[in-house]
């Protein structure tokens, strides 16, 4: 579908290139016999020279867009595969030339000329912009321009001279330009429609003659076949026999490996599930899928994958007989095992993996791959096949997104589990038109002086009485692409809470920022509606991201954080040491301020204290302030001030509060020994 817009794209541009080039020696004749007129059709010496001079230059580019006219027709109109849109570029260029050349005339010589010699001008100069409607039609920008730059100047030269016949004639010059701009849209959007129309039509007719082609074509072949048929009258039982067969293979292989497909599968599912049922015995279906097979089919080829997905299907193979295994989907597997309990089933399941990750000689290339395994029993679980197969899916789903790749079996717990996971997404996307998410602000504090001087932002969901962390729902956000509408409202309500602070007018916000909000395209517009909505100043504003945002599209991630930083937005690192950035990134992207995880903090009597001075030192170096966060205790608060962290935040000062709750929070911190701080 793709390959068939493009090309019918290209036609599109191809035809316009012709439409526009079709009258280039008629368009120059004409433009250089009004150009003429109006050079040497007045006598008037003051400006005899200018005019020549303007006239030569008209004949220089009506001389260049000629040749250009020739070259066209002689050397790019014959291709079949010219580049139309750059043939539009380049007549384009010509075309708005002239008009330019045009417009200069009056500009140079409107103070000098007599009424009558404006009139004439202004007169082929309209005359000029409406005859180009046919001819420009096939390009909007191209035409329109070409009118406007016409009409334009010398109509507003009209209306601000102090003549009253000027004036009108400017103003009509004006009302004459608006209404061929609107004439002149009619007709390309008339002229490029056609086009289309045309074209579509023209590639219709070649998919309608290749169609007819191979339609004769099987004609053909089911003439041969049934020639064939007659001469092998004899034997026509035994040949319709085994076409049948083949048919029945068709209808319940897998072509390249020669496994059931889900159609056949599941029905042999079916069968072995009522036989495991009325023999009181056991059946495990293992849903195996493969880890690492794109990146194998996407970097080596459909070929090298196939030859893997076969060499797969022998090791699959070695551990049930060939009519109890299918092939699910691309590198998806079904396996039954009749009369195997649980211990059984993942122990060959294991035997399974183990097999697959051995290294797979394919063309002279060694591959790898890896495999994650979902097991669903019956008729514990169920005896229908479908619900079988979808609940050893779901497990093998629940395990592919943990590093674990250890066999598991279905549980009703973790079905439990989805279904709860479930209900909290279907809850999230109507969290925020009924006002249960909310934020609540911790204190960031001077490790100097002891004062606050922000207050980071922290999302929360009152999910109809029960609480959701954000850990459970934002996950889920992310995935679903919730998270988009609801950082923008968080940025939103933070920015607005912010801007009323009168306690702490001077105190800065500091929002966390998602990876998917930061790469998507819209967000610098929310972040300056945010701005814009509540007044405040973009200095009081900082945004936390998150190390993980390294990995993924750097040059894209640059752009934006540089758009932020323009804005005076300040741009914090969160849980700096835990994630991938690197000092290359750090100084390339310029942050203000680097935020100590929490586990450094409670592990700084061990290897976290070394953590923490090189984080000092990077950030020293880089010239960037430095956040510890999840101070809990004084001895910490203490330790950290030694060590010259700039600010500390955490449970040791204050908790996560709402905004209403910030007039309580009215003291002043005066020191961070004190257990007046501890209290609030």
């Amino acid at each position: 579908m793709t390959d068939t817009s493009t090309d019918l794209r290209a036609l599109n541009n191809q035809d316009a290139a012709k439409l526009l080039y079709s009258n280039t020696g008629a368009a120059c004749f004409i433009t250089l016999a009004s150009s003429s007129v109006l050079a040497f059709g007045f006598a008037n010496p003051e400006i005899h020279l200018i005019k020549q001079a303007w006239w030569l230059c008209m004949l220089v580019v009506l001389v260049l867009r000629f040749l250009d006219g020739l070259y066209w027709r002689r050397v790019i109109k014959p291709k079949r595969d010219f580049d139309g849109e750059a043939a539009q570029i380049r007549f384009g260029i010509g075309c708005i030339a002239t008009a330019i050349i045009w417009t200069t005339l009056p500009l140079l010589t409107f103070s000098h000329v007599t009424l009558l010699e404006f009139s004439v001008m202004i007169i082929v100069l309209s005359s000029m912009a409406a005859g180009g409607q046919s001819v420009l039609a096939a390009n909007a920008r191209i035409s329109i321009s070409y009118a406007l730059i016409l009409l334009v100047p010398i109509s507003i030269l009209g209306v601000i001279s102090n003549e009253d016949y000027r004036v009108m004639l400017g103003g009509l010059g004006l009302v004459f330009s608006i209404g061929l701009v609107f004439t002149y849209s009619k007709a390309v959007r008339f002229t490029l429609d056609s086009i289309n129309t045309r074209n579509m039509n023209m590639t219709m007719s070649e998919q309608l003659r290749q169609e007819k082609q191979q339609l004769d074509k099987v004609n053909r072949e089911l003439s041969d076949a049934y020639d064939k048929l007659n001469i092998v009258n004899n034997t026509l039982e035994e040949q319709v026999s085994k076409r049948t067969e083949k048919i029945a293979q068709l209808s319940y292989l897998d072509p390249l490996t020669q496994l059931m497909n889900r159609k056949a599968f599941t029905q042999t599912l079916d069968k072995l599930a009522i036989r495991a049922k009325q023999s009181n015995s056991e059946l495990a279906l293992l849903f195996i899928d493969l880890d690492g097979f794109k990146k194998i089919n996407d970097t080596m080829g459909h070929q090298v994958g196939d030859s893997v997905l076969q060499e797969v299907t022998r090791r699959i193979s070695a551990f049930s007989d060939d009519n109890k295994i299918g092939r699910w989907t691309g590198d998806e597997f079904l396996v039954a095992l009749p009369y195997s309990d649980a211990p059984t089933a993942k122990a060959i399941a294991s035997a399974i993996i183990t097999s697959i990750s051995q290294a797979i000689s394919v063309n002279n290339n060694s591959v790898h791959l890896g495999a994650t395994v979902g097991i669903a029993m019956c008729p514990e679980h169920s005896t229908k096949a479908t619900e079988l197969i979808q609940f050893a899916d779901l497990v093998m789903s629940e395990q592919k997104v943990t590093p674990n790749r250890t066999p598991v079996i279905f549980s009703n717990e973790l079905q439990q589990r989805v279904i709860d996971t479930q209900a909290i997404l279907e809850g999230l996307q109507q969290a925020t038109a009924r006002r249960q998410l909310y934020l609540c602000y911790q204190p960031i504090v001077s490790a100097k002086d002891s004062s606050f001087c922000a207050f980071e932002a922290l999302l929360r969901w009152d999910f109809d009485g029960r609480f959701i962390g954000p850990d459970q729902f934002i996950p889920l956000a992310e995935k679903s692409g919730l998270i988009k509408e609801i950082g923008a409202w968080v940025l939103n309500r933070a920015c607005m809470d912010a801007s009323q602070w009168q306690y702490a007018h001077n105190a800065a916000v500091s929002v966390n920022v998602s990876i998917i909000q930061l790469m998507d395209d819209s967000f610098i517009r929310a972040l300056d509606n945010a701005l814009r909505s509540s007044g405040l100043a973009p200095e009081r504003l900082h945004l936390e991201i998150t190390e993980s945002i390294f990995v993924d599209n750097k040059i894209k991630i640059k752009q934006q954080l540089e758009a932020i930083q323009a804005r005076k937005v300040h741009v914090s690192i969160d849980d700096f040491g835990t994630g991938y950035s690197s000092l290359s990134q750090l100084q390339t992207l310029s942050v203000n301020q680097v935020k100590i995880d929490k586990s450094f903090i409670d592990n700084m009597h061990h290897n976290g204290e070394a953590i923490i001075r090189a984080t000092l030192f990077i950030a020293s170096e880089l010239n960037c302030k430095t956040v510890a966060e999840g101070v809990e205790t004084l001895e910490q608060a203490l330790a950290l001030k030694a060590m010259g962290v700039d600010y500390l935040q955490g449970f040791y000062f204050a908790k996560p509060m709402r905004n209403a709750q910030l007039i309580d929070w009215q003291n002043p911190i005066t020191d961070i020994t004190t257990p007046s701080a501890q209290a609030k």
